[in-house]
C-alpha cells in the first residue's frame, strides 16, 4: 500500500468531504455536489437548464446531500419542478491508470428534458482552457472529460462572463479556440443535453501523460464494496448516537486520507487498522510522540511482523530520537521492554528500566468515553450513560484495546440492562472489566460472560 506517501500531500481549504482512494487523497466535494481537486485551484459544478431557467445546486432552495453508506461516494439531489436530478460522485483509477481521479454520474429522473451545463470555477489562478475532444484541459495538466460530445461550449475570461453566457442561451455549438489569460481568471463549461430518465459520466483527472474515458471507471457499487473489503478488520459498533464516543467507519477512511499524526496512528490500531497505523510509524521522521505511537501499535496487536519485515518499523530510530527531557509512562516503557523482547533485543530491554519515571498509565484513550483503558483492566462507558441510551441496545465489536481485542454490548430487559462480554487478552494481562457508567458495582476477571445489571439510578 502507499496510502501515507498520496495521504501526506497537502489537503485544500475547500469546505466538503474528502475523496479518494486506498492509494490516496484525490479532492473534496460539498454539500451541493461541487468538486474541489487537491490544488484547490478550480472548482467543478454542475447546473441544470430547465426549460427558461437554470438551477444551481448551491442556491437551490430544494436539494438534499448524503454519504452513500462508510465509503467516500457522495450523492447531490436536485429537486426541479419535472423531478430530480441526482449527481452522484467518487473517486477511482481507470483501466491503466496510475493515479485516481474523481467520476460523478448525473441520472435525470425528471419527466422532461434538461441541459446539463459542467462548469469550471476558477479559484486560484487559471491561465488557460482548451479543448480537445470531450475534454476541457486545464493549465496543460488536469482535465474535465464527458462521456458524449458536448451540444455545446463556453470559455470566457471572465466567470460573471461565463454564467450570462449561459443563463442567456448564447453559449457557441462550435469548438472554441484556446484561451488564454494574462488575468489568470479563465473559466469555462461543456453543456450537454439529457433527455428524461437518462444520465451521462464526467470525470475530473489529474494525469498530465492519461486521458482516461469516462466508461473506463468502475460504477460505485463496486468502489463501495471494495472500501467494505478494505475496512473488513476494522472495528465494528452499533450505538444510540455519538454521545460517548466511537469512531464509523467512514471515520476511519477520513483518517487514512488525513496527513499522518502519531495520535491518528494510534486511532487507526486501536480500531482495527494496524497494517496502516504501522505503514505511518515505519514512515515517519522519528521523535518520541512515534515511538509512543509504535509501543501504542505493539501492545494492542502483538505483531512482530511490523517491526521484523523489510519496510517494517525501525525501533531503534525512535529509541534513539528521544531528549534527555523526554519521559514516557511506567506502562509505556513496559510496553517497550516487551517489544524489545519479542524482537530478540534482551539488552536493550534490560537497559530501559531507567525510562519508567513519568505517570503510571499512558495518556492515549482512543476510544473515547466509550472505553476507558485503566492501570488494571477496562471500564466501559466509565463516565455515565447518556438517558437517551436507556431501553437502547447497543454494541462494539474488534476494538483493539491494551489488554487484548475486546468486544461488549448491552441488552435491555426491562429497566435492566444486561452486559454481554469477551475479549481475547495477550498471553500476560487479565484485565478487570467494569461499566461503572451504567452499574458502578459491577468488576470481573472473566474474560467473556453475561450478567443482568442493577437498573440505572435516574434523577426522577
Amino acid at each position: 500500500m502507499n496510502i501515507f506517501r498520496q495521504a501526506s500531500q497537502k489537503v485544500n481549504d475547500f469546505a466538503g468531504n474528502r475523496l479518494g482512494i486506498d492509494s490516496g487523497y484525490a479532492g473534496k466535494v460539498d454539500s451541493s455536489g461541487t468538486f474541489c481537486p487537491p490544488s484547490g485551484d478550480y472548482q467543478i459544478e454542475w447546473w441544470v437548464g430547465e426549460e427558461d431557467r437554470w438551477h444551481k445546486p448551491k442556491s437551490a432552495t430544494v436539494y438534499t446531500h448524503r454519504r452513500v453508506g462508510s465509503a467516500p461516494i457522495f450523492e447531490t439531489k436536485l429537486v426541479t419542478a419535472a423531478g430530480p436530478i441526482t449527481a452522484t460522485t467518487w473517486a477511482s483509477i481507470g483501466r491503466g491508470d496510475r493515479k485516481p481521479s474523481v467520476v460523478t454520474e448525473v441520472l435525470n429522473q425528471s419527466s422532461a428534458p434538461v441541459a446539463l451545463a459542467i462548469v469550471i470555477k476558477p479559484l486560484k489562478k487559471m491561465k488557460q482552457l482548451e479543448v480537445e475532444g470531450n475534454s476541457l484541459v486545464i493549465d496543460g495538466f488536469s482535465r474535465l472529460t464527458v462521456d458524449r460530445p458536448p451540444g455545446y461550449w463556453v470559455l470566457q475570461e471572465e466567470f460573471k462572463s461565463l454564467e450570462n453566457v449561459i443563463t442567456g442561451g448564447q453559449a457557441n455549438r462550435e469548438t472554441p479556440r484556446i484561451l488564454k489569460s494574462k488575468k489568470k481568471e479563465v473559466s469555462g463549461a461543456l453543456i450537454v443535453p439529457l433527455t428524461h430518465k437518462s444520465g451521462l459520466r464526467f470525470v475530473a483527472s489529474f494525469d498530465k501523460e492519461k486521458s482516461p474515458k469516462p466508461e473506463d471507471f468502475p460504477e460505485f457499487s463496486r468502489i463501495s464494496a471494495g472500501w467494505d473489503q478494505r475496512l473488513e478488520p476494522a472495528a465494528k459498533t452499533n450505538l444510540p448516537n455519538r454521545e460517548r464516543g466511537g469512531l464509523s467507519h467512514a471515520d476511519l477512511i477520513e483518517l487514512l486520507f488525513s496527513t499522518p499524526t502519531p495520535k491518528d496512528a494510534v486511532l487507526l490500531a486501536a480500531w482495527g487498522l494496524a497494517d496502516d497505523a504501522a505503514e505511518r510509524i515505519a514512515t515517519a521522521q522519528p521523535n518520541t510522540q512515534w515511538l509512543e505511537a509504535a509501543i501504542e501499535l505493539w501492545v494492542r496487536h502483538r505483531r512482530v511482523e511490523h517491526f521484523l519485515s523489510a519496510r517494517s518499523i525501525k525501533i531503534e530510530p525512535l529509541v534513539r530520537s528521544m531528549g534527555k527531557r523526554d519521559i514516557l509512562s511506567q506502562s509505556t516503557v513496559a510496553g517497550l521492554v516487551s517489544l524489545l523482547k519479542a524482537i530478540g533485543e534482551n539488552k536493550g530491554a534490560k537497559d530501559l528500566e531507567r525510562l519508567g519515571k513519568g505517570s503510571h498509565h499512558s495518556e492515549f484513550q482512543p476510544f473515547g468515553d466509550l472505553v476507558l483503558e485503566t492501570s488494571d483492566g477496562i471500564d466501559l462507558l466509565h463516565d455515565f450513560v447518556p438517558p437517551s441510551w436507556y431501553g437502547e441496545d447497543f454494541e462494539a465489536h474488534n476494538l483493539a484495546t491494551r489488554w487484548g481485542n475486546l468486544g461488549f454490548a448491552v441488552r435491555w430487559h426491562g429497566a435492566n440492562p444486561a452486559l454481554l462480554w469477551e475479549i481475547e487478552t495477550h498471553e500476560d494481562s487479565l484485565p478487570r472489566i467494569t461499566i461503572s457508567g451504567l452499574d458502578p458495582e459491577f468488576s470481573t476477571f472473566k474474560t467473556e460472560g453475561e450478567t443482568l445489571l442493577s437498573p440505572p439510578v435516574t434523577d426522577n
